[in-house]
């Protein structure tokens, strides 16, 4: 997959530690819904906390709407991946957002969808992420009320902005978010002689500014952060 847009309509991510831009053409090409699918436990929140982080270190702003974080779960797990999240939050090109404030203790589940489209401020930075968007589609009241959030995400987008949502693999509901998707990239635990691999599979990449990978095989470590495989990964 490749690319030769304008590099202005793209998101940069990179990070000199590691390849990971590389394999994904470099960045994030504006105006785009991405979806981030995976099973429990295959890196869903690393790759999108990966983002976040290559996004703000090359200048772009995010909010990170998270449905199971608290802000210092938030610190903490950033920091034991040694990324400084610290001057983006001072300086306010980071908004870290838990789902409970903005939805409020008391209000029906049904109403979660609801008030992400009511709340126009929630996408007022270059980029924002819903973890773990699948979550709210339990509390949802059909697909009707689905694909009137995909078409909100839509108009979005379509100023200009990224939204980045991950989920829960195989989900009958997603199937119109699969299939609308600028970036769809799914997520798989494989289990080999060296153990458990995690493998990030780009099933669609629109608009791409560069080479992307089809296959990227990956690992986290404690202090390091994301660390791209050198070995090859067979289709």
């Amino acid at each position: 997959m490749s690319g030769g847009a304008n590099n202005s309509d793209l998101m940069l991510l990179n990070l000199e530690r590691d390849e990971f831009a590389q394999k994904i053409g470099l960045g994030l090409p504006a105006s785009s819904l991405v979806l981030i699918e995976g099973e429990e436990g295959s890196g869903r929140s690393v790759v999108s906390q990966r983002l976040a982080f290559g996004l703000l270190e090359n200048g772009h702003s995010v909010t990170y709407i998270s449905t199971e974080l608290t802000l210092k779960d938030f610190i903490h797990q950033m920091y034991s991946m040694n990324y400084n999240i610290a001057p983006h939050l001072i300086g306010t090109a980071l908004k870290f957002i838990p789902v409970l404030p903005i939805i409020g203790e008391r209000m029906p589940k049904e109403g979660y969808l609801k008030t992400l489209m009511e709340n126009p401020w929630l996408y007022n930075s270059d980029v924002t992420i819903i973890d773990t968007f699948s979550e709210m589609l339990h509390s949802s009241n059909g697909q009707a009320d689905i694909d009137g959030f995909l078409q909100h995400m839509k108009r979005t987008v379509h100023l200009g902005k990224v939204v980045i949502l991950t989920a829960s693999k195989g989900l009958e509901e997603l199937y119109r978010l699969r299939q609308s998707a600028d970036v769809y990239l799914d997520l798989e635990l494989k289990t080999s002689s060296y153990g458990i691999r995690h493998l990030m599979k780009v099933r669609r990449y629109q608009k791409a500014h560069g080479k992307v990978d089809k296959m990227v095989e990956f690992r986290v470590e404690p202090d390091v952060g994301l660390i791209i495989e050198i070995t090859e990964v067979s289709g």
